[in-house]
């Protein structure tokens, strides 16, 4: 651990912690002995969350051809798993301890992050689990809720600066902190107890000179994370403007999963559309 951070997090007091609810059903997707009824009281306790997923489930984003009317539908039809993760993603805005344009745009980032993630992992070259990609895409960005959370001040002048300086994030943190997002997001991931591969996409998503030394899953799933946070990027998402500068196929993570560079328009077009689709999960 770096130094700063070290000491960093030894002054703030603590890491946000898991949301509470995402924290119990969490818990009863690991246990083989939960039921589809144990899920869905968890859920009804809290009524926005469960009236977003049934918002959600509704959306283009899923495409079912029939309504769904129930939490126990939605559970029966989307499966234990992939409820959990719209849990996740209408749990995270709770995160936040403040809540205004820098967090709205901070939260669209890493919500649309979570589907685009999914939707990319489902390409035939890339060909990876899109339940896991969808949890490394919601949550790659802990570190910037930490940091907003324990040093608003300090974070603000870090967003003014990529925005209006054209710094990425990773450049303005380091100068205003010492060290990052990604590297301050692992910490927090490793509280939440995330699987090791989330701990390590979060920690190396702006790190490439790290993909050859991670196993194929772990390079795999950095690799996506990194091509996701960048898609959006280039796209806007979660930003004032695109970043039409950034190419995508001159990433290293391009190359770890096997992309082309004729594969370009295509990948951009997939996030473009599916972004579309989400609309629903932050509105």
């Amino acid at each position: 651990m770096h130094p700063k951070l070290k000491h960093y997090i030894s002054t703030i007091g603590d890491l946000p912690s898991v949301p509470a609810l995402v924290g119990e059903i969490m818990r009863l997707v690991e246990d083989p002995n939960a039921s589809a009824e144990d899920l869905r009281r968890v859920i009804d306790r809290d009524p926005a969350v469960a009236a977003r997923i049934l918002k959600v489930a509704n959306s283009s984003l899923y495409g079912f051809s029939r309504a769904i009317e129930t939490l126990s539908h939605a559970i029966a039809l989307l499966g234990f798993r992939t409820v959990r993760n719209l849990v996740m993603a209408a749990s995270l805005r709770q995160a936040f301890k403040h809540f205004g344009l820098t967090e709205k745009l901070l939260w669209e980032h890493a919500t649309l992050a979570g589907v685009v993630a999914m939707r990319l992992a489902t390409h035939p070259r890339i060909a990876y689990d899109a339940e896991e990609a969808f949890t490394a895409g919601l949550l790659h960005d802990l570190g910037k809720i930490a940091f907003n959370n324990s040093s608003q001040e300090q974070y603000t002048k870090v967003v003014a600066r990529v925005y209006n300086e054209g710094l990425s994030f990773v450049a303005a943190e380091r100068e205003e902190f010492g060290f990052d997002h990604a590297e301050l997001g692992a910490c927090v991931a490793d509280k939440w107890r995330l699987a090791e591969s989330l701990v390590l996409a979060i920690r190396y998503h702006h790190s490439p000179e790290m993909l050859e030394k991670l196993d194929e899953k772990q390079r795999r799933l950095t690799a996506l994370t990194t091509l996701t946070t960048a898609s959006c990027t280039r796209l806007g998402v979660g930003r004032r403007a695109p970043v039409e500068s950034l190419v995508l196929s001159a990433l290293p993570a391009w190359r770890a999963l096997g992309l082309a560079e004729d594969d370009e328009d295509e990948i951009l077009g997939l996030v473009e559309a599916r972004v579309r689709q989400a609309e629903d999960l932050i509105a």
